[in-house]
């Protein structure tokens, strides 16, 4: 774990060099992505609701038995953790989970699937963002996925469609239950070679109108050589790097572009 932390911050120094604002890119639709929609500060109804529930998990002393199907965690060892622990690492920061659901909503998802539920909280920015959506999460621990059946209902969020089991074993059958797929968030399983298998796997029930977000690309060697992996491949036609986060795009007809932009 430590050389990934290495890994990260050598990253994190290359990426500050190399980065740029909105002013530097020579794309209108990134500029208009930048500037219109990633810095809208409008916020759904329910955002306070659901970021009160941020911070009653934070705070929440109880340990529960945890199910890992990907690379672990870098902060408790072993299957037992705590509640607050995970809602202090684990979950994505309020200003991530609200550019996501940002990011949904300008590429008018109406199905969206998300690979990694955890406690819950992105899963419900999503939902609050486009209501009339459906939204898929795919949580592999059970004791994680009731955190989060609960803290939905706490925000009386009822349609969001969940299912629990590991990715490899459920992905198919939930993209069956899907007409199409919209919208796609991969923040479950930190190990390079899975999340290639995963994108592999959701690509054919895409469009090209669909956007894929891959989390936490620098996390380990194995996750930053699946990005360039992405970033290489021909399907994508726009690659955007955002360090926290990497998003794809697959518009027929672009000129292949990759642009490494400031953290949001």
């Amino acid at each position: 774990m430590l050389s990934n932390r290495w890994h990260e911050a050598k990253a994190w120094l290359k990426h500050f060099v190399q980065a740029k604002g909105p002013h530097g890119v020579h794309s209108p639709f990134v500029y208009h992505l930048i500037t219109r929609v990633l810095r809208n500060k409008e916020k759904s109804p329910i955002y306070s609701a659901i970021e009160r529930e941020r911070k009653r998990l934070r705070k929440s002393n109880a340990s529960i038995e945890v199910q890992d199907f990907g690379a672990g965690s870098r902060h408790q060892n072993g299957s037992r953790r705590e509640v607050g622990e995970i809602a202090r690492t684990a979950l994505q920061p309020a200003k991530h989970a609200h550019a996501l659901s940002l990011l949904a909503r300008h590429s008018n998802a109406t199905s969206i699937l998300e690979l990694g539920t955890s406690l819950g909280i992105t899963t419900a920015h999503l939902q609050a963002a486009l209501p009339n959506a459906t939204v898929h999460t795919i949580e592999g621990s059970a004791s994680i996925a009731a955190i989060a059946s609960e803290v939905w209902s706490n925000v009386s969020l009822h349609t969001i469609r969940h299912t629990t089991g590991s990715f490899d074993t459920v992905l198919d059958d939930v993209l069956a239950r899907m007409k199409s797929v919209d919208f796609v968030i991969i923040d479950g399983d930190h190990r390079g070679e899975a999340c290639l298998r995963y994108i592999n796997r959701i690509l054919p029930h895409t469009h090209e109108h669909s956007v894929i977000v891959v989390d936490d690309i620098y996390w380990s060697p194995s996750m930053t050589e699946a990005w360039h992996a992405c970033v290489n491949d021909s399907r994508f036609t726009l690659t955007l790097d955002f360090f926290d986060f990497g998003v794809l795009y697959q518009t027929r007809g672009r000129v292949k572009e990759h642009f490494q932009l400031r953290r949001l």
